[in-house]
């Protein structure tokens, strides 16, 4: 599991009014957690084929309306390695969720879409892609 504090997407998280910095174990581990409902939020990274980007692009920008369509036809398969990245933070909950799809270029993965936040049922049903 990867630390909330390498992703591209870190400034956007600490910057969210839902999300809080937890320190433990005398300052020197910090867990992020999702304030509503106090649920630890875990950091993943996924890997996929380049096939798989317009799936997962149409999942982080459809609005509230297109989000089911776009999560029923998301047909993705995670890989081991991969050059396209999506980096997730799921609550334990699944309340809440946060994503943001990244390609490996010139050395370093660059983002290829804006950090998009899901909360409650949305949450919830984005999280089901992730399984």
């Amino acid at each position: 599991m990867a630390n909330f504090k390498n992703l591209n997407m870190a400034s956007e998280l600490m910057s969210n009014p839902n999300l809080r910095v937890v320190s433990s174990m005398f300052g020197l581990s910090k867990k992020l957690v999702y304030a509503p409902t106090g649920a630890t939020v875990a950091v993943h990274r996924y890997n996929y084929n380049p096939e798989a980007v317009s799936h997962l692009q149409n999942v982080i920008e459809s609005d509230s309306k297109g989000l089911a369509a776009a999560v029923k036809a998301c047909r993705v398969q995670q890989l081991e390695i991969g050059n396209i990245e999506l980096d997730a933070c799921v609550s334990a909950d699944k309340q809440f969720v946060a994503l943001q799809l990244l390609r490996f270029m010139d050395y370093t993965y660059q983002p290829v879409t804006r950090v998009a936040f899901y909360e409650g049922d949305q949450a919830q049903l984005v999280a089901s892609i992730l399984d």
